[in-house]
């Protein structure tokens, strides 16, 4: 229900943009940076709570420090190589990325086997080439702000002039992909279309809109709702967290992340221009992505062998 009603929203989006009244590109920069403040960021903020949940369905103790320790090491490890290798580090960032919007969407498949892995990746893969390379004339002149860019001019411009082949390896890529997993792994036909027809849906928005809509639509109501209310249901499992905990952690992560990238962006003068600001919280984004998706990868391990074991548990009771 949730999925549909988010579906339908950005339909309605799509309609007021191409045949009502277009959004300006401030208007849409403004709804971009409101939605990730609002739950872009909170959909993250909860990361503490969600590996001390791990530790504890693995029965293993737990350390705040340790956690701590260990999440600004790999934030920092990140933002190092994206800093001396941009386009390794954007690369590796898209395939972490993609992973991430797969494992999320795709959380109530059985995704653990090899073939699994390669469904989800190619799904992400999908969704953000969509996002990216049809929208590509939008994405370059961000890309052309690094002063890295100009090392890497060649490569951009291959991207833009091979981006649809691109696009269509991915395709290729995502229902090979989709076929060998279908095929392997006992799921329903009602499965296969509800799965493909909402497929469908998010591409079709993401193609009509433009690139910062489409970001904004995908991953600050999709993703980061859907991650939110698998947060919540993960942590809310045993009733061992009240939803108020829950709450009041998210609250202080999220402002203590936004201060942070404010005392960041004040220092590099990211608020500049808005093409600046986007550009950093880009990066912002990409630097969280490495120790955000180990963390939410083992929740959804958790969730999946959770899955599994309780029909095991209620045959044996009955």
């Amino acid at each position: 229900m949730l999925r549909f009603a988010l579906l339908l929203f950005g339909f309605l989006f799509l309609i007021a943009q191409q045949f009502l009244q277009p959004l300006s590109a401030q208007l849409q920069f403004i709804i971009f940076l409101t939605g990730i403040i609002l739950l872009g960021v909170p959909h993250g903020a909860a990361d503490l709570l969600v590996a001390s949940q791990n530790s504890t369905s693995k029965n293993a103790s737990f350390s705040k420090l340790k956690f701590l320790i260990n999440y600004i090491g790999r934030l920092l490890l990140f933002a190092l190589i994206l800093w001396f290798f941009p386009l390794a580090g954007n690369l590796l960032f898209i395939c972490f990325a993609a992973y991430h919007f797969g494992e999320t969407d795709l959380f109530e498949f059985k995704t653990n086997t090899f073939a699994g892995k390669l469904f989800v990746i190619s799904y992400g893969l999908v969704i953000l080439g969509t996002i990216l390379l049809t929208h590509f004339e939008e994405v370059k002149p961000l890309f052309l702000l690094f002063q890295s860019a100009a090392n890497y001019l060649s490569f951009i411009n291959w991207l833009d002039d091979y981006r649809y082949v691109i696009l269509s390896f991915l395709g290729v890529f995502f229902f090979i992909s989709t076929f060998v997993y279908f095929f392997t792994t006992p799921t329903t036909q009602q499965t296969h279309g509800q799965f493909l027809i909402q497929f469908a849906l998010i591409l079709i928005i993401l193609y009509h809109l433009p690139m910062i809509l489409g970001f904004t639509f995908y991953f600050i109501l999709w993703h980061s709702i859907l991650s939110l209310r698998n947060i919540v249901g993960y942590l809310r499992k045993e009733n061992l967290i009240t939803t108020r905990l829950i709450t009041k952690q998210i609250c202080i992560y999220s402002l203590l992340a936004m201060a942070g990238i404010s005392l960041v962006g004040l220092t590099s003068f990211m608020f500049v221009n808005n093409e600046t600001m986007m550009v950093y919280v880009f990066l912002g984004l990409a630097v969280l992505t490495a120790p955000h998706m180990q963390i939410m990868h083992d929740m959804y391990k958790n969730i999946r062998t959770r899955r599994s074991i309780e029909p095991e548990i209620k045959h044996a009771i009955y």
